[in-house]
């Protein structure tokens, strides 16, 4: 499968039309799948719900609260790998309208990227409380198995990977809202609606 901005018209369109008359459970040429719309908005809720629970705790530390945080980690990680796994393997839709190429390799880049970093982020936090002898707790009691003994060294260099990693995150999600915007306010094209589950025309 290719995802490259260059992908012919005529290919994709092929693709599409072999896909519909049943549910579509992958990305085509044309749009995305139900399934990448329904995941896309569960994960950014769970992410936005997860930056604020940071700065909550920051705030103010808070056992539960913790352990909420711990749940929604646990629950965006499997949702991140299918959809970075569906993502790499999948047709991506064409842009709307005549965008700049630049662009258009710039913004699948952050999202890719994005969805990448929302797999290895929470592995990243997982592996860093284990070695620092911190048990990941769940709402009712539930403790996620650590893999790995307590490691003064190891839970130092995780919890700099995190950080490494969670920065350039929070920029990259910062510039994918952007261009979210840009394209809904300035470009006034149909992104959003797309996004939204609308059929749109390219």
């Amino acid at each position: 499968m290719s995802n490259s901005p260059m992908s012919s018209t005529h290919d994709v369109q092929a693709h599409g039309t072999h896909a519909q008359g049943r549910l579509q459970w992958r990305d085509t040429g044309l749009g995305f799948s139900p399934v990448t719309i329904a995941l896309h908005w569960i994960v950014a809720a769970l992410v936005l719900a997860i930056i604020g629970i940071e700065i909550a705790l920051v705030a103010s530390p808070n056992v539960e609260l913790a352990r909420v945080l711990n749940l929604l980690g646990a629950i965006l990680f499997p949702i991140s790998a299918y959809r970075f796994w569906a993502r790499v393997t999948s047709w991506h839709p064409l842009p709307l309208g005549t965008p700049n190429p630049v662009e258009v390799i710039v913004s699948r880049s952050v999202a890719t990227a994005l969805a990448l970093a929302m797999v290895l982020l929470p592995v990243a936090a997982w592996l860093a409380k284990s070695a620092a002898g911190q048990l990941v707790e769940l709402p009712g009691g539930w403790i996620i198995p650590s893999p790995m003994h307590p490691n003064a060294q190891a839970a130092q260099v995780f919890d700099v990977l995190f950080k490494i990693g969670a920065t350039p995150f929070v920029l990259g999600l910062a510039l994918h809202i952007f261009g979210a915007c840009k394209n809904h306010f300035v470009l006034k094209n149909d992104a959003l609606k797309r996004m939204l589950g609308k059929r749109v025309e390219l």
